[in-house]
């Protein structure tokens, strides 16, 4: 059974690539580890030099409207499956992150709520929200910045979807006031999270 965490904000985010027209005028993208995923027209593959022949980072920027979203695809050395887990998340983003330009991030984020499958059944799998907070910083704020993180796993490999960039705000009313107001990622960044999945296994943990 999945493990459910109380989340404030809703998760709404180099191999062969390759770019298909898909009846909803979205593009696939092709990943490491035969991962695959749904991207916006208004997404591109950065075109960059690898920093090494090894180099396992796909980088995928979108302009919708006014707002900018990166995501990074990335493989990395195979977790074990009890790793998935919440406690774990912020060791997992530094050691993805290490040596890119969001290694800087890594002291700033928390996680605050997703869900989790820690077990090989077909796969493990592990999909969170956070936030960025600066150091003394009080979060969150006007200017908060939120991080999604969606990991995918076997016993082999360890593959990762992390979305960083501008939010839309939404205030949740109750009774006609104001409770809170949420952040999300612009659409259709959440479906382009929702599709990022190993290509040949159909049926997900949840």
């Amino acid at each position: 059974m999945p493990r459910f965490f109380s989340a404030i904000i809703l998760i709404v985010t180099l191999w062969a690539v390759s770019a298909e027209r898909s009846s909803a005028g979205m593009w696939l993208v092709r990943g490491p580890a035969n991962t695959s995923m749904a991207a916006d027209p208004a997404c591109k593959v950065r075109d960059i030099e690898p920093s090494a022949p090894d180099d396992h980072h796909l980088w995928i920027d979108c302009g919708i409207g006014e707002k900018h979203v990166t995501l990074l695809i990335s493989s990395v050395a195979p977790f074990v499956a009890k790793d998935f887990t919440f406690k774990n998340a912020v060791p997992m983003f530094e050691k993805i992150t290490a040596g890119t330009e969001w290694s800087a991030f890594k002291d700033k984020v928390k996680f605050i709520g997703g869900t989790s499958f820690a077990g090989f059944e077909p796969f493990a799998q592990m999909r969170l929200i956070g936030r960025l907070c600066d150091v003394g910083e009080q979060c969150p704020n006007p200017r908060e910045r939120i991080v999604a993180l969606k990991m995918l796993g076997t016993s082999r490999v360890t593959v990762s979807l992390i979305v960083m960039g501008d939010v839309e705000p939404k205030d949740y009313i109750l009774h006609g006031k104001r409770v809170a107001t949420y952040r999300y990622f612009p659409d259709p960044i959440a479906t382009m999270v929702d599709t990022f999945n190993f290509a040949t296994i159909q049926n997900a943990p949840y």
